[in-house]
């Protein structure tokens, strides 16, 4: 997990962050040919982004399209979903706290500010995906 905690990230500390998230994890972006496969499916150390978070089905693609979340399969296989998070919710996923209700936006939003990148492994998605402004992915951590 990471977060930073900014009350306001410019656009470039936003880009930093999710940069060093991918060196990291030891990502590229994922191939032409490889687009449309899902996270599971595809090699070790790839990135993408996808419409579905949070499920290792979800095709990647290699554009950032609006509302799109970036997703890293990274290079030791574990697969990580990125976005941004209040700060008490940053402060639960660090924590490792399971049952945290999360709202995961694919960009800094409103109080939404703390970049995370969380493994799959730590999500519980609810079978509604409500379509509101902002494209909130809802959860819970396990």
């Amino acid at each position: 997990m990471s977060a930073s905690a900014h009350s306001e990230p410019s656009a470039e500390a936003a880009s930093a962050g999710i940069e060093a998230l991918r060196a990291r994890h030891q990502v590229r972006p994922v191939r032409s040919e490889e687009e449309g496969s899902a996270v599971d499916a595809l090699p070790n150390g790839v990135y993408g982004f996808a419409y579905s978070p949070g499920h290792a089905a979800a095709p990647l693609f290699a554009r950032n399209s609006y509302h799109s979340f970036e997703v890293h399969k990274a290079a030791d296989g574990t697969a990580y979903l990125l976005g941004f998070v209040t700060l008490e919710e940053a402060a639960e996923l660090d924590s490792g706290k399971e049952g945290a209700a999360v709202r995961l936006y694919p960009n800094a939003r409103e109080s939404s500010q703390s970049l995370v990148s969380v493994p799959f492994s730590r999500i519980q998605s609810s079978k509604r995906m409500p379509r509101e402004d902002g494209n909130p992915f809802p959860f819970t951590t396990v």
